[in-house]
C-alpha cells in the first residue's frame, strides 16, 4: 500500500464505485441485504471523508454516475417516479374464476 495521497484517493474512489455498484445490483431496497450493504457503504463514505481522502462532492459524483448507469435517470427523477407510482391507485388484478363455476359441458 502506497502512502501517496493520489494513489489513496484513486483506490478509495474505485472501492467506493465497487460498493455502490454492488448496492445497486440488489433489486429490493427493503431487503435486509440491501440495508446491510447500504450501511456498509455509508460507513465507508464517512470514513473517507473523516480521513480526508475524499470530499462529499467527489463521492456524490460517483453515486450520481453509477445511479445513472444503472437506472438511466437521476436520483431525483427516480424518487419522483417511485412517489408517483405509489400514489397511483392499485388496480385489482385478481382473476375472475366465476366463468369456471358452470360445468364444462354447459360452457360455450
Amino acid at each position: 500500500m502506497s502512502l501517496d495521497p493520489k494513489y489513496q484517493k484513486r483506490s478509495f474512489l474505485n472501492a467506493t464505485r465497487e460498493l455502490i455498484v454492488a448496492l445497486y445490483a440488489i433489486n429490493d431496497s427493503e431487503s435486509p441485504e440491501y440495508k446491510t450493504k447500504g450501511s456498509e457503504f455509508d460507513g465507508f463514505m464517512k470514513a473517507g471523508i473523516t480521513l480526508g481522502i475524499v470530499t462529499r462532492s467527489e463521492l456524490q459524483k460517483i453515486i450520481d454516475e453509477e445511479h445513472w448507469s444503472k437506472f438511466g435517470m437521476t436520483i431525483k427523477e427516480r424518487k419522483a417516479k417511485k412517489k408517483d407510482h405509489k400514489s397511483e391507485p392499485e388496480i385489482n388484478n385478481e382473476t375472475d374464476w366465476s366463468i369456471y363455476d358452470t360445468p364444462t359441458i354447459k360452457r360455450k
